[in-house]
């Protein structure tokens, strides 16, 4: 089970890096933007009755796009946009690194004997390496998941 787990994070970290590379660190990084500060500016309008919030929301969104159209036109300009797309890349590879390992992977295999066995997997030397190297995003995995890691650590003496 373990291998399975191992071919399901390098065909997604895979995709991942291809998706990042397609949309590049700018485009990825105003889309999630333009995101919170849509639901910010809505927030803090006075008048939400009706379609007002929706409203503000969109308007907010299309100008946090249309800055982003103009930031990628500088880019391009600069000839900058080999290191946009590889800042993508990696960018987006990291977040799904964090993301499958410490809340997809151990959501899956809950309650199984799945991460059982063989300790040179690619999923726990990535699990090893965050949470020696990344303390804070221990506090990501959900209270259930955590007393089942440290139930295993203190099992296995690590």
């Amino acid at each position: 089970m373990s291998l399975l787990i191992d071919i399901f994070l390098a065909v997604s970290i895979a995709l991942a890096a291809w998706l990042g590379w397609s949309a590049g660190a700018t485009r990825s990084f105003f889309a999630a933007f333009s995101g919170f500060a849509a639901v910010f500016a809505a927030s803090r309008y006075p008048y939400q009755e009706g379609i007002n919030f929706w409203l503000i929301f969109v308007i907010s969104a299309l100008i946090i796009i249309m800055i982003c159209g103009f930031v990628l036109r500088l880019v391009n300009f600069f000839f900058m946009k080999p290191f946009d797309k590889a800042g993508g890349a990696v960018l987006s590879v990291l977040v799904w690194i964090v993301v499958s390992v410490n809340v997809i992977v151990p959501t899956l295999t809950h309650g199984t004997r799945a991460l059982d066995g063989s300790g040179n997997t690619l999923y726990k030397t990535f699990s090893r390496t965050i949470r020696k190297n990344v303390p804070i995003l221990k506090d990501y995995i959900p209270p259930y998941l955590e007393k089942k890691v440290l139930q295993r650590q203190s099992e296995s003496g690590a």
